[in-house]
């Protein structure tokens, strides 16, 4: 997935311009009772200017990195959790200050606004369902998640008011980092098709090979009658795909099976492939449409790039910020 050009709080109390659209915004909430962590937290972790953290702010992205140590074989022991748990405290203790800050600078978001980020970031996912699998895994729905991005919006909005007046940059900078990062503005040509299959065990008996390649040949005379290719998958084709009509979506040559690329990049639009096989069985795919090779000029993403390098100063600025912030408020920890 593409990165965002945004800045969320929240990974290890660093503040960043460039996320993945994975947001950090997903480790903020959920109830994930697995890979529950040795030590013990208080109801309430810390209180900034009088308001409590409790310890579910910071519990979910503490089972996160727990769960991913141990799939690595390197489970946490018991002082690496209290560091790691410290850590989270001190970057909730970070968001309550900015949050706070904004509100008193009368920051504000509008729905749109929200809406328009959530979006962004839906779309950086392979399907709606994907989205909302990650959003349940992280006892999330729609609205608790956009209140979370209501908040991070609120956070970029009040570091670009009061770090990044007066930044500059020029444009040699500017050139440079596209120079740098050209492939970035690069997106290779995409292929969409449909694929059909029936099933036939690599190493089968002849009979068996031949049933499979018959079952297709009819296929083909079907479509060639004037039946749909979509309609016909459904009907026919034995694979996970059968119900979408064999709908492969968009893909680069370079990112999908090597059989199925080197099909339909030798395809036009609505031809259909001979009979190939896989060590799945016999299959044919059917181009549906293509998106040629784009590429942005300089010009185009000028100004997104400005925006990139002024979030690299203000990320330089944020720390002396946070700690001058940390200076002039009542914090207390209690972990």
């Amino acid at each position: 997935m593409k990165a965002v050009n945004t800045c969320f709080l929240r990974i290890l109390g660093v503040l960043c311009l460039t996320l993945t659209l994975t947001s950090s915004v997903f480790a903020h909430s959920g109830h994930d009772h697995a890979d529950n962590p040795k030590i013990s937290l208080p109801d309430v972790v810390a209180k900034v200017n009088g308001e409590n953290i409790a310890k579910d702010a910071i519990l979910t992205s503490l089972k996160a990195s727990i769960k991913k140590y141990k799939a690595k074989g390197m489970p946490m022991s018991g002082d690496q959790e209290k560091i790691a748990a410290k850590k989270l405290i001190d970057n909730e203790i970070n968001r309550h200050l900015l949050l706070a800050h904004a509100s008193k600078r009368g920051i504000t978001v509008t729905p749109a606004e929200v809406e328009a980020r959530f979006n962004r970031i839906k779309k950086g996912f392979k399907s709606e369902l994907q989205f909302n699998k990650k959003l349940k895994a992280e006892g999330l729905n729609v609205t608790s998640y956009k209140k979370e991005l209501e908040g991070e919006l609120k956070i970029e909005a009040v570091l670009k008011k009061e770090l990044g007046k007066g930044v500059k940059i020029s444009d040699a900078r500017i050139k440079s980092y596209y120079d740098k990062n050209t492939q970035r503005y690069f997106s290779p040509e995409q292929r969409r098709a449909s694929i059909m299959l029936i099933k036939v065990k690599k190493g089968a008996d002849p009979e068996t090979e031949n049933h499979g390649k018959e079952m297709l040949e009819d296929i083909l005379e079907e479509m060639r009658e004037g039946k749909e290719f979509a309609k016909l998958a459904k009907l026919h084709s034995q694979d996970t795909l059968s119900s979408r009509g064999g709908d492969l979506g968009f893909f680069e040559k370079k990112k999908m099976m090597k059989a199925f690329s080197d099909q339909a990049y030798s395809l036009k639009i609505n031809q259909v492939s001979s009979i190939f096989r896989t060590r799945h069985g016999f299959h044919i795919l059917k181009l549906t449409d293509i998106k040629p090779a784009v590429s942005q000029s300089l010009d185009e993403v000028k100004e997104e790039i400005r925006g990139i390098l002024i979030g690299m100063e203000i990320k330089k600025r944020t720390p002396d910020y946070l700690a001058q912030l940390k200076k002039e408020a009542k914090i207390k920890t209690y972990f």
